[in-house]
Protein backbone atom coordinates (compact mmCIF):
# COMPACT_ATOMS: atom_id res chain seq x y z
CA UNK A 1 0.00 0.00 0.00
CA UNK A 2 1.24 3.77 -1.05
CA UNK A 3 2.19 5.54 2.45
CA UNK A 4 -0.15 8.07 0.97
CA UNK A 5 -3.15 5.60 0.59
CA UNK A 6 -1.96 4.55 4.22
CA UNK A 7 -2.54 8.35 5.14
CA UNK A 8 -5.77 8.37 3.60
CA UNK A 9 -7.15 5.63 5.72
CA UNK A 10 -5.45 7.44 9.20
CA UNK A 11 -7.49 10.44 8.01
CA UNK A 12 -10.92 8.69 7.34
CA UNK A 13 -10.53 6.79 10.44
CA UNK A 14 -10.13 10.02 12.39
CA UNK A 15 -12.67 12.19 11.12
CA UNK A 16 -15.19 9.05 11.24
CA UNK A 17 -18.63 9.60 12.95
CA UNK A 18 -20.87 6.93 11.33
CA UNK A 19 -18.82 3.46 12.62
CA UNK A 20 -18.42 2.22 16.14
CA UNK A 21 -15.14 1.14 17.95
CA UNK A 22 -15.58 -2.30 17.07
CA UNK A 23 -15.75 -1.55 13.16
CA UNK A 24 -13.06 0.70 13.29
CA UNK A 25 -10.89 -1.56 15.13
CA UNK A 26 -11.37 -4.13 12.13
CA UNK A 27 -11.29 -1.45 9.57
CA UNK A 28 -7.36 -0.61 11.33
CA UNK A 29 -6.85 -4.50 11.07
CA UNK A 30 -8.38 -4.29 6.93
CA UNK A 31 -5.21 -1.61 6.40
CA UNK A 32 -2.42 -3.09 7.99
CA UNK A 33 -3.28 -6.77 6.12
CA UNK A 34 -3.02 -4.81 2.72
CA UNK A 35 -0.13 -2.89 3.54
CA UNK A 36 1.70 -5.90 4.89
CA UNK A 37 0.88 -7.28 1.54
CA UNK A 38 1.44 -4.11 -0.64
CA UNK A 39 4.09 -2.26 0.98
CA UNK A 40 7.41 -1.85 -1.15
CA UNK A 41 10.11 -2.64 1.98
CA UNK A 42 12.61 -5.28 0.27
CA UNK A 43 13.67 -6.52 3.48
CA UNK A 44 11.78 -8.10 6.81
CA UNK A 45 13.30 -5.29 9.40
CA UNK A 46 12.08 -2.70 6.97
CA UNK A 47 8.68 -4.16 6.71
CA UNK A 48 8.20 -4.48 10.44
CA UNK A 49 9.27 -1.14 11.47
CA UNK A 50 7.12 -0.19 9.08
CA UNK A 51 3.87 -2.06 10.18
CA UNK A 52 4.48 -0.75 13.77
CA UNK A 53 4.84 2.73 12.84
CA UNK A 54 1.11 2.47 11.35
CA UNK A 55 -0.04 0.95 13.95
CA UNK A 56 1.00 3.04 16.44
CA UNK A 57 -0.65 5.72 13.80
CA UNK A 58 -3.56 4.18 13.44
CA UNK A 59 -3.80 3.42 17.18
CA UNK A 60 -3.28 7.54 17.90
CA UNK A 61 -5.98 8.85 15.71
CA UNK A 62 -8.89 7.54 18.57
CA UNK A 63 -7.49 7.36 21.47
CA UNK A 64 -10.69 7.12 23.42
CA UNK A 65 -11.68 3.65 21.68
CA UNK A 66 -10.08 0.54 23.37
CA UNK A 67 -10.66 -2.34 20.84
CA UNK A 68 -8.75 -0.69 18.28
CA UNK A 69 -5.13 -0.36 20.60
CA UNK A 70 -6.53 -4.06 22.30
CA UNK A 71 -6.53 -5.53 18.49
CA UNK A 72 -3.65 -3.91 16.81
CA UNK A 73 -1.29 -4.91 20.53
CA UNK A 74 -2.36 -8.60 19.78
CA UNK A 75 -1.86 -8.47 16.11
CA UNK A 76 1.75 -6.76 16.85
CA UNK A 77 2.09 -10.06 19.26
CA UNK A 78 1.42 -11.93 16.13
CA UNK A 79 3.88 -10.40 13.97
CA UNK A 80 6.58 -10.76 16.22
CA UNK A 81 6.08 -15.05 16.57
CA UNK A 82 6.47 -14.64 12.71
CA UNK A 83 9.49 -15.48 10.79
CA UNK A 84 12.61 -13.09 11.17
CA UNK A 85 14.05 -13.15 7.96
CA UNK A 86 11.43 -14.56 5.17
CA UNK A 87 10.22 -11.40 3.43
CA UNK A 88 6.85 -13.58 1.38
CA UNK A 89 6.27 -15.70 4.82
CA UNK A 90 5.81 -12.12 7.06
CA UNK A 91 3.48 -10.42 4.64
CA UNK A 92 1.35 -13.49 4.28
CA UNK A 93 1.44 -14.63 7.88
CA UNK A 94 0.80 -10.81 8.93
CA UNK A 95 -2.21 -10.50 6.47
CA UNK A 96 -3.09 -13.96 7.85
CA UNK A 97 -3.43 -12.52 11.45
CA UNK A 98 -5.14 -9.29 10.74
CA UNK A 99 -7.63 -11.67 8.95
CA UNK A 100 -8.09 -13.77 12.03
CA UNK A 101 -8.05 -11.03 14.44
CA UNK A 102 -11.34 -9.84 12.38
CA UNK A 103 -13.42 -12.57 12.22
CA UNK A 104 -12.15 -13.16 15.81
CA UNK A 105 -13.80 -9.67 16.69
CA UNK A 106 -17.27 -10.32 14.51
CA UNK A 107 -18.12 -13.59 16.03
CA UNK A 108 -17.61 -11.89 19.78
CA UNK A 109 -19.79 -9.42 18.73
CA UNK A 110 -22.84 -11.77 17.38
CA UNK A 111 -22.18 -13.97 20.46
CA UNK A 112 -22.37 -11.03 22.90
CA UNK A 113 -25.86 -9.49 21.27
CA UNK A 114 -27.45 -13.09 21.11
CA UNK A 115 -26.98 -12.83 25.14
CA UNK A 116 -28.69 -9.33 25.15
CA UNK A 117 -31.26 -10.60 22.74
CA UNK A 118 -31.89 -13.63 25.21
CA UNK A 119 -31.10 -11.44 28.10
CA UNK A 120 -34.18 -8.79 26.84
CA UNK A 121 -36.71 -10.51 25.46
CA UNK A 122 -39.75 -10.23 23.34
CA UNK A 123 -42.01 -7.44 23.52
CA UNK A 124 -40.09 -4.82 25.49
CA UNK A 125 -39.56 -1.06 24.83
CA UNK A 126 -35.64 -0.40 24.31
CA UNK A 127 -34.46 3.33 25.01
CA UNK A 128 -30.59 3.47 22.91
CA UNK A 129 -28.35 6.25 22.62
CA UNK A 130 -25.73 6.47 19.41
CA UNK A 131 -24.83 3.98 16.76
CA UNK A 132 -23.53 0.76 17.54
CA UNK A 133 -22.79 -1.89 15.65
CA UNK A 134 -23.43 -4.51 18.45
CA UNK A 135 -26.74 -3.21 19.55
CA UNK A 136 -27.36 -2.87 15.98
CA UNK A 137 -26.93 -6.38 16.03
CA UNK A 138 -28.76 -7.04 18.87
CA UNK A 139 -32.01 -5.89 17.20
CA UNK A 140 -31.48 -7.23 14.30
CA UNK A 141 -31.71 -10.40 16.57
CA UNK A 142 -35.03 -8.94 18.31
CA UNK A 143 -36.20 -7.66 15.01
CA UNK A 144 -39.43 -10.48 15.14
CA UNK A 145 -40.09 -10.68 18.74
CA UNK A 146 -42.33 -7.05 19.27
CA UNK A 147 -40.09 -4.93 20.50
CA UNK A 148 -40.00 -1.07 19.73
CA UNK A 149 -37.00 1.26 20.18
CA UNK A 150 -36.67 4.51 21.54
CA UNK A 151 -33.67 6.12 19.64
CA UNK A 152 -32.03 9.41 20.19
CA UNK A 153 -30.97 12.07 17.51
CA UNK A 154 -26.75 11.34 18.70
CA UNK A 155 -25.76 15.14 18.35
CA UNK A 156 -24.25 17.07 16.81
CA UNK A 157 -24.04 14.74 13.47
CA UNK A 158 -27.46 12.69 14.45
CA UNK A 159 -25.79 9.23 13.83
CA UNK A 160 -28.68 7.90 15.86
CA UNK A 161 -30.75 9.12 12.34
CA UNK A 162 -28.96 5.41 10.84
CA UNK A 163 -30.27 3.22 13.56
CA UNK A 164 -33.66 4.33 13.52
CA UNK A 165 -33.71 3.75 9.83
CA UNK A 166 -32.05 0.33 10.20
CA UNK A 167 -34.61 -0.65 12.63
CA UNK A 168 -37.84 0.45 10.65
CA UNK A 169 -36.18 -1.43 7.48
CA UNK A 170 -36.30 -4.52 9.87
CA UNK A 171 -40.37 -3.66 10.86
CA UNK A 172 -39.13 -2.47 14.29
CA UNK A 173 -41.40 0.83 15.34
CA UNK A 174 -39.28 3.61 16.32
CA UNK A 175 -39.36 6.72 18.03
CA UNK A 176 -36.59 9.33 17.24
CA UNK A 177 -36.02 11.84 20.10
CA UNK A 178 -33.50 14.29 20.43
CA UNK A 179 -30.82 13.86 23.26
CA UNK A 180 -32.24 16.24 25.62
CA UNK A 181 -35.62 14.10 25.31
CA UNK A 182 -34.11 10.75 27.04
CA UNK A 183 -34.74 11.75 30.22
CA UNK A 184 -38.46 11.90 29.31
CA UNK A 185 -38.67 8.65 27.78
CA UNK A 186 -36.92 6.75 29.95
CA UNK A 187 -39.81 6.53 31.92
CA UNK A 188 -41.70 5.13 29.18
CA UNK A 189 -39.23 2.21 28.49
CA UNK A 190 -38.02 -1.50 29.71
CA UNK A 191 -34.86 -0.87 29.48
CA UNK A 192 -31.43 1.31 28.26
CA UNK A 193 -28.70 -0.49 25.83
CA UNK A 194 -25.98 1.15 24.47
CA UNK A 195 -22.78 -0.24 23.70
CA UNK A 196 -19.56 0.86 24.71
CA UNK A 197 -16.00 2.47 22.95
CA UNK A 198 -14.55 1.57 25.74
CA UNK A 199 -14.97 -0.36 29.40
CA UNK A 200 -12.81 0.51 32.34
CA UNK A 201 -11.05 -1.79 34.80
CA UNK A 202 -13.16 -1.21 37.31
CA UNK A 203 -16.76 -1.01 35.14
CA UNK A 204 -17.29 2.61 33.85
CA UNK A 205 -18.32 3.17 30.41
CA UNK A 206 -16.78 5.22 27.83
CA UNK A 207 -19.11 5.86 25.20
CA UNK A 208 -20.93 8.51 23.33
CA UNK A 209 -21.16 11.92 25.43
CA UNK A 210 -25.06 11.50 26.59
CA UNK A 211 -24.40 8.27 27.95
CA UNK A 212 -23.94 9.42 31.38
CA UNK A 213 -27.54 11.58 31.08
CA UNK A 214 -29.19 8.50 30.10
CA UNK A 215 -27.61 5.74 32.64
CA UNK A 216 -28.66 8.44 35.24
CA UNK A 217 -32.32 8.86 33.86
CA UNK A 218 -32.66 4.82 33.74
CA UNK A 219 -31.22 5.10 37.62
CA UNK A 220 -34.04 7.86 38.61
CA UNK A 221 -36.81 5.86 36.24
CA UNK A 222 -36.04 2.21 37.79
CA UNK A 223 -35.19 0.47 34.23
CA UNK A 224 -32.22 -1.34 33.91
CA UNK A 225 -28.88 0.25 32.15
CA UNK A 226 -27.01 -2.19 29.74
CA UNK A 227 -23.84 -2.24 28.05
CA UNK A 228 -23.23 -4.57 25.57
CA UNK A 229 -20.01 -5.33 23.74
CA UNK A 230 -16.77 -7.10 23.20
CA UNK A 231 -14.26 -7.64 25.67
CA UNK A 232 -11.93 -6.37 23.55
CA UNK A 233 -13.45 -3.11 24.54
CA UNK A 234 -11.50 -3.27 27.97
CA UNK A 235 -9.20 -1.02 28.85
CA UNK A 236 -6.56 -2.72 30.42
CA UNK A 237 -4.76 0.56 32.16
CA UNK A 238 -5.71 0.54 36.15
CA UNK A 239 -4.99 4.10 36.84
CA UNK A 240 -5.64 6.50 33.98
CA UNK A 241 -8.88 6.30 31.49
CA UNK A 242 -8.08 7.01 27.94
CA UNK A 243 -8.30 10.91 26.13
CA UNK A 244 -12.19 11.49 25.84
CA UNK A 245 -11.62 13.02 22.17
CA UNK A 246 -12.78 16.43 21.02
CA UNK A 247 -13.83 17.12 17.68
CA UNK A 248 -14.35 20.17 15.81
CA UNK A 249 -16.41 22.75 17.39
CA UNK A 250 -17.93 23.75 13.99
CA UNK A 251 -20.17 20.70 13.89
CA UNK A 252 -22.52 22.25 16.60
CA UNK A 253 -23.30 25.26 14.35
CA UNK A 254 -22.45 27.94 17.18
CA UNK A 255 -22.60 31.73 16.78
CA UNK A 256 -19.38 33.18 16.54
CA UNK A 257 -18.97 35.85 19.44
CA UNK A 258 -16.68 37.36 21.59
CA UNK A 259 -16.18 35.65 25.04
CA UNK A 260 -18.16 32.39 23.59
CA UNK A 261 -16.49 28.84 23.34
CA UNK A 262 -17.74 25.99 21.87
CA UNK A 263 -16.79 22.50 23.53
CA UNK A 264 -17.65 19.06 21.54
CA UNK A 265 -16.55 16.35 23.51
CA UNK A 266 -17.77 13.24 22.09
CA UNK A 267 -17.50 10.87 24.87
CA UNK A 268 -18.28 10.60 28.07
CA UNK A 269 -17.33 8.24 31.42
CA UNK A 270 -20.25 6.26 32.93
CA UNK A 271 -19.79 5.09 36.75
CA UNK A 272 -19.94 1.41 36.53
CA UNK A 273 -22.64 2.22 39.59
CA UNK A 274 -25.07 2.86 37.22
CA UNK A 275 -24.65 0.06 35.41
CA UNK A 276 -27.13 -2.95 35.93
CA UNK A 277 -25.49 -5.37 33.73
CA UNK A 278 -22.47 -5.94 31.19
CA UNK A 279 -22.73 -8.25 28.37
CA UNK A 280 -20.04 -9.64 26.28
CA UNK A 281 -19.32 -13.05 24.16
CA UNK A 282 -18.78 -14.55 27.68
CA UNK A 283 -22.35 -14.14 29.11
CA UNK A 284 -23.89 -11.47 31.47
CA UNK A 285 -22.46 -10.14 34.19
CA UNK A 286 -24.73 -8.70 36.66
CA UNK A 287 -24.23 -5.07 38.80
CA UNK A 288 -24.26 -4.66 41.84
Amino acid sequence: MAKSEFERRCVELAVDRTRGASELARFCLKALCDSALQNPAGAPPDLRRLLREQAAALAAARPSMAPIDNLLSRWLRDLDALPEEDLAALRQGASEAANRLCRISRVAVERAAAHAARLIGAGKTVLSHSLSSTVLTVFARLGEEGVTAVISESRPLCEGHKLAESLCGWGIPVTLVTDAQLGLFAGQADLALVGADSLLADGSVVNKAGTYPLALAARDQGIPFYVCCESFKRHESTTDPPPLEEMDPAELDAPERPGLTVRNIYFDITPARLVSAWIDENGVRRGE
